[in-house]
């Protein structure tokens, strides 16, 4: 007891000016008869269980100190705590449970990446652990995997606590992990769960969740506490958000660390006679809580945790002349040297044709000089290991066209690529970013089936890599750390550079002679409308006018659709009039024709086409999708529906047609998110798209030479004939 209080005496002390620490407010609690909670959360640790003073990681040995000097505390944590360092990994995760049970955890939310080991390892650690796993959301078969609430009481109050897990981890741990396991919708989860804790009668509801604040993700813990009534608190993970003082959404509090131990979340719920009526969050940096002394227990287990993994730890692979750079900024945006050494080393395992593995797979830099095996797996703790899988040059460009479509934002799947190179435009549009891939030195063939080596992780879709799932694999090789060991072993000392694999770089639009319209020249689409007209695809207004925010009918539409596919072959079924309101010989009568012919249009239930009707985007999206992969015969590739935040207004008739467009590059959504599925189409737009299309389909030689090129060519040919006849 002398040693509590002088703890807590040593700890006020420490924090008189300013902390956040301050045991006042539960003695002035006690004097005015008010009864106060102390919860202490942790999250996305990633398996930083040992205090590292240098990168500020505080570990549980202070943790348990620390919470020792509290009354009334709860320690909970809320997901990504079992994987990421060797100390986690080498024992699958059995030492960070040990750790948690003898600080005293009392609850745990599993994140993503505490499914790296699989389903069924998580089950096994939760049985291990000393607290309450919690994950309401997830099934196996018709059962929960895991628990779904649990009731702590403290201090004469009944807290309850329930926990939810991101369906996220589907993708953001490897899908093999999760295989038979579901997800439910969390949002239904929670309001089940508020109602079973309210029949248990407790006096606040904790919600400890892994769902983050990321705005990219549908399922967030801001969301949660929009929709679902009931919850006070939300002790939170994943997105690595640091809260200082928590974040407020109506009544709701969402409280979060930021990660890797860099600080304590403390929140003090306060109640009287039993009713919560103050709740405050705050964070406890390392820099306060450093000078606490450890917990024996705690360091003694520590301490035996790293003598067992020694001889595998300290055992030196080999040697490096430079930094071998892995920091999250750098792997997530760009290429770095040790993206570079780590695709070398799977196409020197495989001998695959090209490498792509995703930066974050990539977890720390190797500084210059010896290397041993501990760093190799502190850069790579995943228990990944390389896939070798057959793959069209198209595939490799959609995955290319994938991984850098949120540049320059910093991202997981980031591409690190060997055996080939590629530019991206990060000004361009998602999905026409990408240009000049070459693989060995070879313009990137789109027909042609390439040996592609990556991680099991996104041979199967993890990262959201869907176009790699489904590829014959032709081979599987050891973990990425043994293999990265190996070739490092091989090749030391180690010289690795960044040697332009991966560049971003303007991206030269098609060159088009001026059409010498004046209403294009500030125009976004200026150079597509430029090439189009000049193709004769489109025509202009006027002279000098042609209307970009104009509207197209479906008329219009049609028969540059049409005049596009006379470009590439003679039309046919254009004698036949199919609709009732398309007869005789109009502009666009063969066209209409046409297209209905080659069931590219399929028209209205009462036999018209209505061909002066305003085209809507998904009508166009519709079209353009039927002429490409049912007529042309162009591979698609099917994306995950709900891409678009407005989903939902999409036609059902539509859906399929326009997202196989979009995964074609041949039409976007808006920079928001949106597709705007009814929206009317503008002349601007059209001319886009007929662009794109010209970037899929080969014309006729005579249609790719450019006018000032064939006038060059017959100039040429006419001097050659004067020669000859000269010479004669």
């Amino acid at each position: 007891m002398k040693h509590k209080k002088l703890l807590s005496m040593t700890l006020a002390a420490v924090v008189l000016m300013g902390s956040l620490i301050n045991l006042g407010p539960i003695q002035a609690a006690e004097s005015t008869g008010l009864k106060t909670v102390t919860i202490l959360h942790t999250n996305d640790t990633h398996g930083r269980g040992v205090e590292d003073q240098k990168k500020e990681e505080l570990g549980y040995a202070k943790l348990k100190t620390f919470k020792s000097t509290l009354d009334n505390a709860i320690l909970v944590d809320a997901g990504d705590t079992l994987h990421g360092t060797t100390f986690a990994t080498i024992s699958k995760g059995q030492s960070i449970v040990d750790l948690m049970n003898e600080t005293g955890t009392d609850v745990f939310a599993p994140g993503n990446h505490d499914f790296n080991y699989g389903a069924d390892r998580l089950v096994e650690l939760a049985k291990a652990g000393k607290f309450q796993t919690l994950a309401a959301n997830v099934m196996k078969g018709n059962k929960l995997l895991l628990g779904d609430n649990y009731v702590k009481e403290i201090n004469g109050l009944k807290i309850g606590f329930f926990g939810l897990a991101t369906p996220e981890t589907k993708t953001k741990s490897n899908p093999l992990n999760t295989v038979g396991v579901d997800f439910l919708d969390y949002i239904t989860v929670a309001k089940q769960q508020v109602q079973a804790l309210k029949a248990k009668n407790v006096d606040a509801i904790v919600c400890v969740s892994h769902l983050g604040l990321d705005e990219s993700s549908s399922q967030r813990s801001d969301l949660l506490a929009k929709n679902v009534e009931g919850i006070n608190l939300i002790i939170d993970g994943h997105s690595h958000t640091k809260l200082d003082q928590g974040k407020l959404v109506g009544d709701t509090l969402i409280a979060q660390t930021g990660e890797h131990f860099h600080n304590v979340g403390k929140v003090t719920l306060t109640f009287k006679d039993n009713k919560l009526v103050d709740k405050n969050a705050s964070l406890v940096p390392y820099s306060t809580l450093k000078t606490l002394t450890p917990d024996e227990k705690v360091l003694d287990l520590i301490k035996k945790v790293e003598e067992s993994n020694k001889p595998i730890l300290e055992k030196i692979v080999g040697r490096t002349d430079l930094d071998l750079v892995g920091e999250r900024e750098k792997v997530r945006t760009g290429e770095t040297n040790l993206g570079n050494l780590l695709t070398d080393a799977m196409l020197d395992v495989s001998g695959a044709d090209v490498a792509i593995t995703n930066g974050g797979g990539i977890r720390a830099s190797i500084p210059t000089g010896d290397i041993t095996m501990e760093q190799v797996i502190t850069s790579f703790p995943f228990a990944n290991y390389p896939v070798k899988i057959n793959v069209t040059g198209e595939t490799i460009l959609k995955a290319l066209e994938y991984g850098v479509d949120k540049a320059p934002e910093v991202v997981g799947k980031f591409p690190h690529v060997g055996g080939m190179t590629f530019k991206y435009d990060s000004k361009q549009a998602p999905g026409q970013r990408v240009f000049d891939v070459k693989v060995k030195g070879q313009a990137l063939d789109l027909n042609k089936t390439y040996s592609l080596v990556t991680n099991d992780f996104m041979a199967v879709g993890g990262d959201g890599y869907e176009m790699f799932k489904g590829s014959k694999e032709v081979g599987a090789y050891p973990l990425l750390s043994e293999v990265l060991a190996k070739y490092i072993q091989k090749h030391s000392p180690i010289k690795a550079k960044v040697e332009g694999r991966v560049v971003e770089a303007a991206k030269e639009e098609k060159q088009a002679v001026s059409t010498g319209f004046t209403d294009i020249d500030k125009h976004w689409a200026k150079d597509k409308i430029n090439y189009t007209v000049e193709k004769g695809l489109f025509a202009g207004t006027s002279k000098t006018t042609f209307d970009p925010n104009g509207k197209v009918t479906r008329a219009m539409f049609v028969t540059t659709l049409g005049r596009f596919e006379e470009k590439l072959a003679p039309l046919t079924g254009t004698d036949k009039n199919v609709f009732k309101d398309v007869q005789g010989d109009t502009w666009y009568t063969k066209y209409v024709n046409w297209a209905a012919a080659n069931k590219v249009v399929s028209g209205f239930e009462d036999g018209t086409f209505k061909p002066d009707q305003e085209i809507t985007r998904q009508e166009m999206a519709s079209m353009i999708s039927r002429y490409v992969f049912n007529l042309k015969k162009q591979p698609l590739v099917l994306l995950l529906p709900e891409n678009f935040k407005d989903d939902k207004e999409i036609g059902s008739w539509a859906r399929e047609a326009i997202y196989n467009a979009v995964a074609g590059r041949l039409i976007f959504g808006t920079p928001e998110g949106n597709f705007l599925p009814k929206q009317g189409a503008t002349r601007g737009e059209l001319a886009s798209i007929l662009y794109n299309l010209s970037e899929n389909f080969t014309w006729t030689k005579k249609d790719q030479e450019k006018p000032k090129d064939a006038k060059e060519k017959v100039e040429k040919q006419e001097d050659k004939k004067a020669a000859d006849k000269k010479a004669a």
